[in-house]
């Protein structure tokens, strides 16, 4: 159960703009925050899910910060969330095998999945559900009738874990990374469709906010990003940086990239990989980041367990004009 009542706008639009040149401070987790994840824009406003190791994901408003409430009932780490469309509901993933249907304005536990091990990675378009498990398999469930069993399972591979998984604008097409192999699979036919090994990928992003560029995975591996068209899983442009990429997030226009490397959370021009924002703050390494679907800011969680919002390049030109 969440802990406080639904979400609730910012207290005035003047202090939001007062606000939007600084970095912004998220405590109250007690360890390492690895996962955050925004909603799509809803009624002019949106939110963002941050999930940690002590069992419970936090919902923020998405432009101040502030905190909302706390889903309770998890008895392991929460690994990663997604909101439905509408942002009335979110599932989130856990070391304790369940995957939680939650109502995301009450926190209210709509349905539980089991699991035969922790779900490392989730995802939510349409009326479908999907989860990444360390056993190495993927599953996807109806988003609106909670059967136990799920609609789909495959086996992508074989004792290892599934880092990343996300529907690309379509409940039929499945991405999945485990280890450095990117696979692409048709659930209508359960068979993969495409492949793509990167050595040493640590991350695989993918945000669908509505609206947003054109559909496209991000990769961190070693000290390189590259992006790579979900169509062909073919990597379209690449840039090396100078720090190992722990984490990458692609603006909603398509025109910067955020990263997380060790400490440091850097901010870079996607046309030429030109630094251009590199931010210090976080007391341990940064595990997640995620840009917010406006593109104003982009938030990064860390192993301090600290969640820290911080203002996007072309947002700091601004003030600075």
């Amino acid at each position: 159960m969440a802990a406080a009542p639904g979400p609730t706008p910012p207290t005035t639009a003047s202090q939001v703009a007062k606000d939007a040149g600084k970095v912004k401070i998220c405590p109250g987790h007690t360890r390492p925050i690895v996962h955050i994840n925004y909603s799509n824009i809803v009624d002019g406003t949106y939110w963002f899910v941050t999930s940690c190791h002590d069992s419970k994901p936090m919902i923020r408003n998405g432009e101040s910060g502030d905190w909302v409430g706390t889903f309770e009932g998890h008895k392991g780490a929460v690994y990663c969330s997604a909101f439905d469309a509408g942002a009335s509901r979110l599932v989130t993933g856990s070391g304790d095998y369940t995957a939680v249907v939650w109502d995301a304005v009450t926190g209210q536990n709509l349905h539980t999945w089991n699991h035969p091990h922790y779900i490392k990675s989730n995802d939510w378009w349409s009326d479908r559900i999907v989860t990444g498990n360390f056993d190495g398999h993927v599953r996807v469930f109806d988003a609106n009738n909670f059967s136990p069993e799920p609609l789909i399972t495959l086996a992508v591979a074989e004792k290892q874990i599934i880092k990343n998984v996300y529907f690309v604008n379509d409940t039929n097409i499945v991405i999945s990374a485990s280890e450095s192999l990117i696979k692409k699979w048709d659930l209508r036919s359960k068979q993969v469709v495409g492949q793509l090994d990167i050595t040493g990928l640590n991350v695989l992003d993918f945000t669908h906010y509505v609206g947003g560029t054109k559909p496209t995975l991000v990769a961190g591996h070693g000290k390189s990003i590259s992006f790579v068209d979900p169509a062909t899983l073919q990597i379209t442009h690449s840039f090396l940086t100078t720090d190992d990429v722990e984490c990458a997030s692609l603006s909603p226009d398509g025109r910067f990239v955020a990263v997380g490397s060790k400490i440091k959370a850097k901010e870079f021009a996607f046309h030429d990989g030109t630094e251009l924002e590199n931010h210090r703050g976080h007391h341990g390494p940064i595990f997640h980041v995620r840009y917010a679907p406006d593109g104003t800011q982009f938030a990064t969680g860390a192993e301090d367990g600290m969640c820290r919002v911080w203002p996007a390049h072309e947002t700091i030109l601004k003030f600075q004009d």
